[in-house]
């Protein structure tokens, strides 16, 4: 079970009682509460689209209007809206919070607005004098783990993860599902990570912002899209690496380092000269943990990450750092629950000082 299935599922069933309270006729003023909204334009693509009703939970038959809902996800927001498969969708307005899809069905007009992000869902809550609290629930107390550990992403942003049909579901690019996947990471930490996360977007350069929160999100994707026709992981993950080892003390966290990428005609430094090179400067085990998420299927990639998993002791490394889920196994966990995976790896791993 997905975040979105755990947070809308679990708590718009509860505001919304599983019917159309949420579906109100055209022109009613209630079913936009959440101020000024912006009609959704294509720009001669997809993208924003695909983004928006994917963070819904809806699927759709084109992506022009009028369009057909093609399929709602179990447990998302969509599923609780009131939205119905075969609906007609006329339009679509959208905020920082939610989508409004301007919807005819049986002849009639309707309106019908989804919470895309926490904070729609609060507001939701708020509308209807319901108590918003969700951080005392099991989930919350999985994802607090994570305060535990230092944790850094890296976003593969070269060309090939604008590519299609790359098994990745939902007919998106693997970009919008890595897009999409940052989103519910963000979402579901939000609550529990007051710092954020440190983010890089790398092709053969890097950029990227620390301390990035929810709020931060959509600034940091919308003004990036894949280009450049070489990517080089190993210039962000030895950044990376480097400060670390720089600004490392007795009592620091251990690092998680989460690498999103396809691992597709990969330049630059090997990768395995790299983390040899900083597992020999760490101090015991777990205190690196590099994270390869693979996305989007591809032999190449998959060769990559599983010989740096399988062989990085046998080919020097001190200890072996490396944690690889190809696209198979990811498509169905999602990011968050891989990330803790990772992080429960890391508390079990022994605390003593390796001998030099």
């Amino acid at each position: 079970m997905n975040f979105r299935t755990l947070c809308f599922g679990a708590l718009l069933c509860l505001l919304l009682n599983g019917n159309e309270a949420s579906i109100a006729k055209e022109g009613d003023k209630s079913a936009d509460k959440s101020g000024s909204t912006a009609p959704l334009k294509l720009y001669g693509h997809i993208d924003e689209l695909s983004y928006l009703c994917s963070s819904a939970g809806v699927r759709l038959s084109k992506a022009q209007f009028p369009a057909k809902v093609d399929k709602i996800s179990l447990g998302s927001a969509a599923a609780y809206s009131g939205l119905r498969t075969g609906d007609d969708v006329l339009s679509a307005k959208y905020d920082d919070n939610s989508i409004t899809f301007d919807i005819k069905r049986n002849g009639k007009p309707y309106q019908a607005r989804i919470a895309t992000n926490v904070k729609g869902v609060k507001e939701e809550f708020e509308s209807r004098k319901i108590k918003f609290s969700i951080a005392d629930s099991a989930f919350d107390k999985e994802l607090k783990k994570l305060q535990d550990v230092h944790v850094v992403i890296l976003v593969d942003r070269s060309l090939s993860m604008g590519d299609m049909h790359a098994g990745v579901p939902g007919d998106l690019s693997k970009w919008m599902w890595t897009k999409e996947q940052v989103d519910n990471l963000f979402l579901a930490t939000d609550r529990v990570l007051e710092g954020g996360f440190d983010i890089y977007a790398f092709n053969d350069r890097v950029e990227g912002r620390t301390g990035v929160t929810l709020w931060d999100l959509r600034q940091v994707f919308d003004r990036l899209k894949p280009a450049g026709e070489h990517k080089n992981i190993a210039l962000p993950l030895q950044n990376v690496l480097d400060d670390y080892f720089s600004r490392r003390k007795p009592d620091s966290k251990p690092c998680l380092v989460v690498v999103l990428s396809d691992g597709i005609e990969n330049t630059g430094t090997p990768l395995q000269e790299v983390l040899i090179e900083a597992s020999k400067k760490m101090n015991r085990q777990g205190e690196i943990i590099v994270d390869f998420l693979q996305i989007g299927e591809s032999i190449g990639g998959e060769e990559l990450f599983d010989d740096l998993e399988q062989n990085l002791v046998a080919k020097g490394a001190r200890y072996n750092m490396v944690v690889y889920k190809p696209f198979s196994e990811l498509r169905n966990r999602g990011v968050v629950y891989e990330m803790l995976s990772s992080v429960k790896s890391i508390s079990k791993a022994p605390k003593t000082v390796a001998t030099p």
